[in-house]
């Protein structure tokens, strides 16, 4: 392994160990997205209850405010609580890499008990064990930029559905094409945030790969050395 590869392992080694942080963040937003949803429900409680003409013609402008606050949290939620779950996923991966680096710290502290001419070289991780950072890392930046998208959006939203010329958005052209856009980002943001799910859960499983991996390839090794040993005895 190079010097640059083992310098990138020893800074990635430091990172995995901040794991219980990027847990705790990851419950916490998706403990505010609970209630900002619990809260914008209640809202719009309100707003349906009120009779179907009247809201259709949005009498008040607190009806629109009301109406424009409503979509455009349903907008960005969704992906505010994604990101909350890459988070967790972002941890897990994180604790995965902590097993790793214990195992192979184990395996050296039992090599290390042999004398030096008959220890056996500790096998090194398979290459795609440097994926599971990377996989990591590429999911966090999906779910951060489809945030930063669906605030946009949502922004646009408000403005939209809390403009007086809402009730002609049919004969309004400027409007319309306003709320084309809104739908036509949806469309293919909704799966976006499923690619970095993905992506989380594909780092998952190169790390549950990995540990399989150093768990057969060192109690081999361990085994090679045992029986070097009695053969010195």
């Amino acid at each position: 392994m190079s010097a640059n590869a083992n310098a990138m392992d020893r800074m990635l080694s430091k990172m995995s160990k901040m794991y219980p942080m990027m847990i705790v963040m990851g419950l916490m937003i998706v403990a505010i997205s609970f209630i900002i949803g619990f809260v914008n429900s209640q809202l719009a409680a309100d707003y349906f209850s009120i009779d179907k003409t009247t809201r259709d013609t949005l009498a008040s402008s607190n009806l629109r405010d009301d109406r424009g606050s409503i979509e455009s949290v349903g907008l960005w939620l969704p992906y505010f609580k994604f990101l909350g779950l890459g988070l967790l996923l972002g941890g897990i991966v994180m604790a995965l890499r902590v097993i790793i680096d214990n195992l192979r710290d184990v395996g050296e502290e039992v090599l290390s008990n042999l004398d030096e001419a008959k220890r056996p070289k500790l096998p090194t991780p398979p290459w795609y064990a440097l994926l599971m950072p990377m996989l990591m890392m590429v999911g966090e930046i999906i779910f951060i930029v489809a945030l930063i998208i669906a605030l946009g959006l949502a922004s646009n939203a408000r403005t939209l559905f809390g403009d007086n010329q809402i009730i002609d958005i049919d004969t309004n052209a400027g409007l319309t094409s306003d709320l084309s856009d809104i739908k036509t980002v949806s469309a293919w943001l909704v799966p976006l945030k499923f690619l970095a799910i993905a992506t989380e859960f594909l780092a998952i499983a190169i790390g549950l790969a990995t540990i399989i991996y150093i768990l057969s390839a060192q109690t081999k090794t361990l085994d090679k050395a045992f029986k070097v040993a009695e053969g010195g005895n």
